[in-house]
C-alpha cells in the first residue's frame, strides 16, 4: 500500500513538474514566434527600402548618363558611354545580385550585357575596365560596394572629362 501511495505522490510531482515546464516552454515558444513575426517584418521593410533605394539610384544613375550622352561630341567617349550604357540600365538588377551574394558583380554583369548584340561585354570589359586601374580594382572587389563605387566613378570620369573639354573649348574661344 505505501508503495502504492509512494508511485502516485511520484507520477503527480512527476506530472506536476512536467506541466510547469511545458508552461514555461509554451511562453518561450510564443515569445519566440513574436519574436520572429517581427523580425520577418522588418526584413520585408528593409527589402524594399533596398529595392526602392535601387530604382531611385538606378534612375539617378539614367540620368547622368543620359545627359552626359547629350553633352559629348567626341566620338571616343561617345562610343565609351555607348559600352557603359547597358551596364547602367541594368543598375538595379547588377544591385540586387550583388547584394544577395558576394562575388556576383562580374557575373550579373556579363549576364546584363548577354542580351546585346555581338561582343559588347568583352568591349566594355576591354574599352572602360582593363584601361582604368582604380576601376579594375573596383571590378576585381566583384561585391556590392564595388559596384555601387564602380558605377559611380564611371559616370565621374566622363563628367570630369566632359568638364574639362568645355573649360578648354571656353579658354580657346577666349583667348581667340
Amino acid at each position: 500500500m505505501i508503495a502504492v501511495l509512494l508511485i502516485t505522490a511520484l507520477f503527480v510531482f512527476i506530472s506536476v513538474y512536467f506541466f510547469f515546464r511545458a508552461e514555461k516552454l509554451q511562453r518561450s515558444i510564443v515569445l519566440l514566434k513574436r519574436d520572429t513575426a517581427i523580425t520577418q517584418k522588418e526584413n520585408q521593410i528593409f527589402s524594399k527600402s533596398m529595392a526602392l533605394m535601387a530604382g531611385n539610384t538606378e534612375a539617378f544613375a539614367k540620368n547622368r548618363l543620359q545627359l552626359l550622352l547629350k553633352k559629348t561630341q567626341n566620338k571616343d567617349a561617345l562610343t565609351e558611354l555607348t559600352l557603359i550604357k547597358p551596364f547602367i540600365d541594368s543598375y538595379s538588377l547588377i544591385f540586387k545580385e550583388c547584394l544577395m551574394k558576394k562575388g556576383r558583380l562580374q557575373a550579373a554583369t556579363k549576364k546584363c550585357f548577354s542580351s546585346q548584340e555581338g561582343d559588347v561585354y568583352k568591349d566594355f570589359f576591354e574599352t572602360i575596365i582593363k584601361k582604368d586601374s582604380k576601376i579594375l580594382r573596383l571590378w576585381n572587389s566583384n561585391n556590392f560596394i564595388g559596384f555601387i563605387s564602380l558605377a559611380e566613378a564611371l559616370l565621374v570620369k566622363y563628367e570630369e572629362q566632359s568638364q574639362k573639354k568645355l573649360a578648354t573649348e571656353k579658354s580657346a574661344t577666349a583667348s581667340s
